[in-house]
Parts: C-alpha cells; sequence; structure tokens
C-alpha cells in the first residue's frame, strides 16, 4: 500500500461524509479568512498613516495651545493654554536647533464657485515657506500667494476635482467666494452674522495624497487673521528643527518655557499613537479571528472522532489484512491535514476579497479615506500554516484512537 494509495482512501472517506466535511471546513475558512482580512486591513491603514503623515517634514514640530487631553484633565488646562502670539514665535525662533517658526491661523466655511459650493477647512500661513512644512508639495497651475495679497487663494487638489463633479470646481484666475457664519452679540441681542469674502485663484496644487492637504484651502496669513478676526493669536505653529534627530532637544527645549500649558506634537509622535490604537483595536479583532480557528480545531476534533467511531468495523478489517497502526494514524491525519488545507487556501481567497468588500461598505471606504488592503506574503503564509498545523494537531487524538484500536474488537462491532 503505497502513501498515494493511503491519501485516496483518506480523500474518499472524506467524500462520504460531505456535508459533514464541508461544515468542518467552512468552520476553518470563517477563522482563516477574518485574520487574513484583518492582516490586509491592518497593512492597508499602516500604509495610509505612513502616506499621509510622510507628507509633513520629518523635522517639523506641530506647537498648539495646549496639550491634547480628556475627561478633567482637559478641563483642567482648558485655563492654562498658551495663547500664541508673535512673541510666542520669536520665543521659539530663539531656541537652540531652530531654524524656522511658521504660524498659522486655522478656519472652516463654505467655498462658492459659480452654482457649486464645499465646505472647506482653510489655512492661513506665510506660503513662502510652506515647503519647509510639506516638502513634497507642488503646483498643478499657478503659484503660491504673497505674503501681502488679502485677494488670492490656492486650492487643494481634491478642492479643484472634485470626485462628484465631471468638470473643475474652479480654476486658475476664477473668482470664489468663502462664507462662515458666526454669533455676534449686537445691542444685548446674538444674532447669527455670515462673514462672505472674493478670493480670486492663484493656483491649484497637485494631489498629494495627504487627505488634509488636498481637501484645503490656503490664504496668506494676514487675510486668514482679518477674515477669521483672529486678533493675531495664531491656531497652530510650526516649528522646523536643522533636523530630524534634534527634535526631542527642542521639544524638551519648548516644555521648560512652557511646561504643560503648550501642546507639541512630531509626525512620529502621531503616528506612534495612531498606531498604538489601531494596533489594540487590530488585536482585539484577530483574538476573535483566532477563537473561530480554534473552534474550526474543535470541529475537526469532533468530525474526526466520529469518523473513528462509525468506521471502527473498517479500522479492523484493515488491521486485519495488515495495515499498522502508524498507517492508520497516517491515514486519518492526512484527512486532518486534508481539512486544514482546503480551508486554509478557501479562507485566503475569501480574506482577500473580504478586505476589499469591507473597504467600500465601511465609512473608511472609497467615498471617504483611500485605503488599499496591503497582504503581507509572509502573514498570508503564516495564517496558511497555522489553518494546516491546527488542523494537524485537532486530528491527533482522533487518529490515534484510530490507530490503537483492537483489531479483533473492532471486527466484533456493530
Amino acid at each position: 500500500m503505497t502513501v498515494l494509495d493511503l491519501v485516496g482512501l483518506s480523500f474518499g472517506a472524506l467524500k462520504e461524509r460531505r456535508l459533514r466535511t464541508g461544515l468542518t471546513v467552512l468552520m476553518v475558512i470563517i477563522g482563516v479568512a477574518l485574520m487574513t482580512s484583518i492582516n490586509g486591513l491592518g497593512g492597508g491603514m499602516n500604509n495610509y498613516i505612513s502616506d499621509q503623515l510622510g507628507t509633513l517634514g520629518a523635522n517639523v514640530l506641530i506647537v498648539s495651545p495646549s496639550a491634547n487631553a480628556f475627561g478633567p484633565e482637559a478641563q483642567m488646562q482648558s485655563g492654562m493654554q498658551t495663547k500664541l502670539t508673535s512673541q510666542t514665535v520669536r520665543t521659539l525662533e530663539r531656541i537652540q536647533g531652530v531654524d524656522y517658526v511658521i504660524p498659522s491661523f486655522t478656519g472652516g466655511g463654505t467655498l462658492k464657485s459659480g452654482s457649486e459650493s464645499k465646505t472647506v477647512a482653510v489655512l492661513g500661513m506665510d506660503q513662502s515657506k510652506m515647503v519647509y512644512v510639506t516638502p513634497k508639495i507642488s503646483f498643478e497651475s499657478g503659484a503660491f500667494v504673497s505674503s501681502t495679497d488679502s485677494g488670492g487663494i490656492v486650492l487643494g487638489h481634491s478642492i479643484a476635482h472634485p470626485s462628484n463633479l465631471d468638470k473643475p470646481f474652479a480654476s486658475m484666475g476664477q473668482s470664489v467666494f468663502i462664507e462662515f457664519s458666526k454669533v455676534e452679540n449686537q445691542g444685548g441681542v446674538e444674532k447669527l452674522v455670515t462673514k462672505r469674502k472674493a478670493f480670486l485663484v492663484r493656483g491649484v496644487l497637485n494631489e498629494l495624497g495627504s487627505q488634509q492637504i488636498d481637501s484645503e484651502v490656503f490664504i496668506s496669513l494676514s487675510a486668514a487673521n482679518t477674515f477669521f478676526e483672529k486678533n493675531s493669536i495664531y491656531d497652530v505653529i510650526y516649528v522646523i528643527t536643522k533636523g530630524s534627530e534634534t527634535n526631542d532637544n527642542v521639544e524638551t527645549n519648548i516644555t521648560k518655557f512652557y511646561g504643560k500649558n503648550i501642546g507639541i506634537t512630531s509626525p512620529k509622535a502621531m503616528a506612534s499613537t495612531i498606531n498604538e490604537v489601531m494596533g489594540t483595536f487590530l488585536g482585539f479583532l484577530t483574538a476573535v479571528a483566532a477563537v473561530s480557528m480554534f473552534v474550526g480545531a474543535v470541529g475537526i476534533i469532533t468530525t474526526l472522532y466520529t469518523s473513528v467511531m462509525e468506521r471502527t468495523r473498517e479500522i479492523g478489517l484493515l488491521k486485519a489484512i495488515g495495515y499498522t497502526g502508524g498507517t492508520i494514524l497516517f491515514m486519518f491525519l492526512t484527512e486532518s491535514f486534508t481539512i486544514g488545507l482546503l480551508g486554509g487556501l478557501l479562507g485566503l481567497t475569501a480574506g482577500i476579497a473580504g478586505a476589499y468588500a469591507m473597504i467600500e461598505l465601511l465609512p473608511m471606504g472609497a467615498n471617504a479615506i483611500s485605503i488599499t488592503p496591503y497582504f503581507r506574503p509572509t502573514d498570508l503564509v503564516q495564517v496558511f500554516l497555522l489553518a494546516c498545523a491546527l488542523s494537524v494537531m485537532a486530528g491527533i487524538y482522533p487518529a490515534w484512537r484510530a490507530s490503537t484500536l483492537s483489531p479483533i474488537t473492532a471486527l466484533k462491532k456493530e
């Protein structure tokens, strides 16, 4: 009896019990598919985060009015915020290791072009230094707005070319309007007032791949200060260090000046925080998938053990005609390996397809942020081998039970 003959007997035994075998394989498929999808989504999310933060210079520190916090700590800090003023800029410029300090104002409103309108985020800054914050920035047409230009505007690529329009939202040289509403106290009565200002499109950016930059519009620092009535209180200050290796020293020196009353963030820190949160979430999902795989292993044990009970006389006959215990053991382990092999291959296929389907169905899908599942070959191989290994391990006891049956006792079994 050759190995191929034994494999043929194993396949024949599985085919005779198609429903039970199919359900057991399905358990394995579900576990493998879940783990594969989670790995693909995790890899895609990590790539997305890297791409988004990669648009910022590695030597950029982002200074905000107060450290980010939640709960009671946030309430305590709300009264200890540091107002970012021109004095703050001068203080930061004197810190050793700092090349440039770039203040900015942020705002939001409705951008109108002809009959079309879009809600946009507006960033006001010295655009001649914008390349230090986002080194990869480039223009499809036009150029940056000068610091003295109060009526010029630069459009991010997604603003100029929205996916829901067949034509550009606005082009070079075209007039657009920004509107925003605020509550003002007029004679002791609060009223909702709408502010509106016309801008001329001076430039359109090339697509950068950054959700933030591509979906923003940019005006001069002075225009933003006046239009949004900021009273020269900056929202964010970008600190450009002499190199990423000096970031920690500069951050330490800033903290010495302002303590915890100021927020300092670097792309590296943001990536670490986001990856930590994502890692916890994906770890939970992976644990659920692992449980599914172990449930599949229990199904294999149940299926093969039941098979041993049903085939007791068959096993006795095989032993009577010369099959050894090792041969019987190999035959049943082949059945469990086959279940793992089929479940692993089909599960990988279903998991890859499922990851792409989930991207389309979940809020992170194509209509929101652009995430493409990424599957590392090593991860796929590991999941497949895990499925096969668990299947073989699950089959060990039923296979051993079959191999140790006495041929005389087995042949007497009704």
